[in-house]
């Protein structure tokens, strides 16, 4: 699954920039376009809060300077800043709205937000990113569900041949399973193993994707 912006007619911004990444007053304020753009995707997609737009710009803004630094331009991958960057921003701003939305359903009634997503993005607004509630928190302590989480955002269908060769065919089955947030105990009936097997699997999934996700730059 790729990135979509939820703005209507517009993609992703691209987050341009050559070499390693420095942050000052003038690379920030050159990104500002980019980083106002995912804050308004965030907060005016569904359930469209809108009052929180100005911190997740301080979101991003934030996230930019933290993270920017760790990209490395040689790096085997050939990744782009931008390719690098983005996944972070966006897994940031979703997750700050997550816990807004958490907090504001125990302050305020619903009607607070915005349910009808048409009047921003029309009637045929695709949405990739927008079902936040359906996404896992993107500080989960289970691992899969992290790596679910980074991945998904990521260009996954891009090196997921590649991803794979890390793992045996069986192991490959219980990814597939794992994607589908299908829980352990479904997955052994599904593929007539044991409870105990299963779970075994699914350690070896984590630490092999862990490792062939860490070479490709999709997690930290």
């Amino acid at each position: 699954m790729k990135l979509k912006c939820q703005l209507a007619g517009m993609k992703c911004p691209p987050y341009s920039h050559n070499g390693e990444f420095h942050p000052n007053n003038t690379i920030i304020k050159d990104l500002l376009p980019d980083l106002r753009r995912c804050a308004n995707c965030i907060a005016y997609d569904t359930p469209s809060l809108p009052a929180f737009r100005d911190d997740l710009l301080q979101i991003a803004s934030i996230t930019l300077i933290q993270k920017g630094p760790a990209y490395n331009p040689t790096h085997e991958s050939g990744a782009s800043f931008g390719t690098f960057i983005r996944p972070r921003i966006c897994g940031s701003l979703i997750y700050a709205k997550r816990r807004e939305l958490k907090h504001l359903s125990r302050e305020i009634p619903e009607s607070y937000m915005i349910s009808d997503p048409t009047t921003l993005f029309g009637v045929d607004g695709e949405k990739d990113i927008g079902i936040i509630h359906n996404f896992p928190d993107a500080n989960a302590e289970n691992f899969v569900d992290e790596l679910v989480w980074e991945v998904s955002i990521a260009n996954f269908e891009k090196v997921l041949p590649q991803l794979q060769k890390a793992l045996t065919h069986r192991e490959q089955q219980v990814f597939a399973y794992i994607r589908e947030d299908i829980p352990n105990c479904e997955i052994a009936k599904l593929m007539k193993l044991s409870p105990p097997r299963i779970s075994q699997l699914v350690r070896n999934v984590e630490q092999k994707m862990r490792k062939a996700c860490q070479r490709f730059r999709l997690i930290e």
